[in-house]
C-alpha cells in the first residue's frame, strides 16, 4: 500500500468511528423541564461529522487526481498528418531588420542619394504630438554616419533631390494660412545651406489636403499642390508646365527611367479616389483609374519598373493594388489584411509594404507584390533603398536596415 492509499484508509477509519458516538435521534424535551446545554452536543458533532465528511470527499479527490497526474504518461508526438491546424511561419515572432539607429526624433520623410540620407524630422514630441513648426532636416553621410541638421523648415513635409541640390516642400498652417510657411527651398546636399526659396502658387481652395507633393530625377521635378499639377525648373523653381485636376492630389511618384508620373487625386464630385499617369516629360495623360481611400485622406502611389503600387485605408483595413504601366490594367489586388496606415514604397529591387499600424515591414517582388519576408517594428513610417542599402524612418530616427536575404535586391 502506498503513501496515498494508506492516508485514505486512515481518515475512511477515523470518520466511521466518529460517526457511532453520535447519535442519530433527536433529543426528548419534557414540557416544563429545563433544557440542559449538553442536548447541543450532539447536534453539533452531527454538523462537524458532515464537514468532515466534505472535507473526506475533498481531500480523497485531490490525493487521487495527484496521483493520477504523477503517474498519467506524458503524450506522445505523432508524425502522422492531423486535421488541426498547424502553426504557421507568422506564428514565429518577428525581429527587427535595424542593425544600427541615429536618433534625433519622429521622422515625416526621407530622400537617398549615393552620399547621404536626408530626412525631415521633428525633434521632440509636443503634447504627444509633433509640433510642425519645429521640423529640422537632417544629412546622414552613408560613408561616415556623421550627421549635420539645419532648420526649422516649418511645416515641410516633402523631398526631392535633383541634380542642383534637394527640395524642401511645406505648407501653409491649416488653422492660419496666412502664416507665410507655403515654401519650396532649395538647400545644398552636403552643407545644407539654403540656396533657394520661392513661393509655393497661389491656390483658390486650399481644403483639407493643403499641403505640396514633390517628385524628382536628376533633371526632372514635379509638385502637386491642391487641384495643380506643375512641372518645375529643378534648378529655379520656376513654373514650366501646369495641369488642372479635379480635386486635390493625396500622393505624387516618378518612376525610376524618368517616363511616367503617377498623381493620387480625391475628385470634388465624390468617390471613387483617382490614380493618374502622365508623361513625366510634358504631362500629357496617359491613363487613370478608380481607386480607394476617397473619405479616408486619399491614396498613396510608388512607381515601379512596370507599373505603380497604391496604397489607401478603408476605414475597417488597408488594402495595396498594383496597376500596370502599359495599360493601367490592374495586376494584383486589392489585397487586403492591412492596417489603414499601410504604405508601398519602392526601392533596391523591392517594394517594401511599411504597416505603421501593425509596426509591420515587410519586402515583396515589385512587379506580383509576393512577400518574402517581414519584420517588427516600432512605428515604422518611411523606406527608401538602392541597390547598395535600405533605410527606416520611424519614430526615434533612422534605422540601418539589414533585411532577410530572401528579400528582392
Amino acid at each position: 500500500m502506498n503513501n496515498q492509499e494508506e492516508l485514505i484508509e486512515r481518515l475512511t477509519r477515523f470518520y466511521r468511528e466518529a460517526g457511532r458516538e453520535v447519535s442519530s435521534l433527536p433529543p426528548v424535551w419534557e414540557p416544563g423541564k429545563r433544557r440542559a446545554v449538553g442536548w447541543l452536543r450532539p447536534a453539533l458533532a452531527s454538523i462537524v461529522l458532515v464537514a468532515l465528511a466534505i472535507g473526506l470527499a475533498v481531500t480523497i479527490r485531490a490525493v487521487r487526481d495527484e496521483a493520477h497526474r504523477k503517474t498519467a504518461p506524458l503524450p506522445t508526438v505523432s508524425a502522422s498528418p492531423s486535421s488541426s491546424p498547424s502553426p504557421s511561419a507568422s506564428a514565429t515572432p518577428l525581429s527587427s531588420w535595424v542593425t544600427r539607429r541615429v536618433y534625433f526624433g519622429q521622422v515625416a520623410e526621407l530622400s537617398l542619394d549615393s552620399s547621404a540620407i536626408f530626412a525631415l524630422y521633428a525633434p521632440a514630441p509636443v503634447n504627444g504630438g509633433v509640433d510642425p513648426s519645429k521640423i529640422r532636416l537632417a544629412r546622414i553621410d552613408r560613408a561616415t554616419g556623421a550627421v549635420t541638421t539645419a532648420g526649422p523648415f516649418p511645416n515641410a513635409t516633402e523631398l526631392a533631390r535633383v541634380t542642383a541640390g534637394l527640395w524642401i516642400g511645406a505648407g501653409p498652417e491649416r488653422y492660419a494660412p496666412n502664416a507665410g510657411t507655403d515654401w519650396l527651398t532649395l538647400v545644398d546636399p552636403t552643407t545644407l545651406k539654403v540656396k533657394q526659396r520661392i513661393r509655393l502658387p497661389a491656390q483658390p481652395d486650399l481644403g483639407p489636403f493643403a499641403k505640396p507633393y514633390l517628385a524628382g530625377t536628376s533633371n526632372l521635378l514635379w509638385l502637386a499642390y491642391s487641384e495643380s499639377l506643375y512641372r518645375l525648373d529643378p534648378t529655379t523653381g520656376r513654373i514650366l508646365v501646369s495641369e488642372s485636376l479635379s480635386g486635390p492630389a493625396t500622393s505624387i511618384s516618378i518612376d525610376s527611367a524618368g517616363r511616367r508620373l503617377y498623381v493620387a487625386v480625391v475628385p470634388k464630385s465624390g468617390p471613387p479616389a483617382l490614380v493618374i499617369e502622365l508623361d513625366v516629360s510634358n504631362g500629357s495623360r496617359l491613363g487613370s483609374a478608380p481607386t480607394g481611400g476617397w473619405d479616408l485622406g486619399g491614396p498613396t502611389v510608388a512607381a515601379a519598373p512596370q507599373g505603380v503600387w497604391i496604397s489607401y485605408a478603408t476605414g475597417m483595413m488597408g488594402a495595396v493594388e498594383f496597376r500596370s504601366a502599359s495599360d493601367f490594367s490592374m495586376l494584383v489586388g486589392p489585397q487586403f489584411g492591412h492596417t489603414n496606415g499601410i504604405r508601398a514604397f519602392v526601392g533596391g529591387g523591392a517594394v517594401w509594404f511599411v504597416d505603421g499600424g501593425a509596426g509591420r515591414l515587410a519586402c515583396a517582388d515589385p512587379s506580383t507584390g509576393r512577400i518574402a519576408a517581414s519584420s517588427q517594428e516600432t512605428l515604422p513610417g518611411v523606406v527608401v533603398a538602392d541597390g547598395n542599402a535600405s533605410y527606416l524612418g520611424d519614430s526615434d530616427g533612422v534605422g540601418f536596415l539589414q533585411p532577410d536575404p530572401s528579400c528582392p535586391h
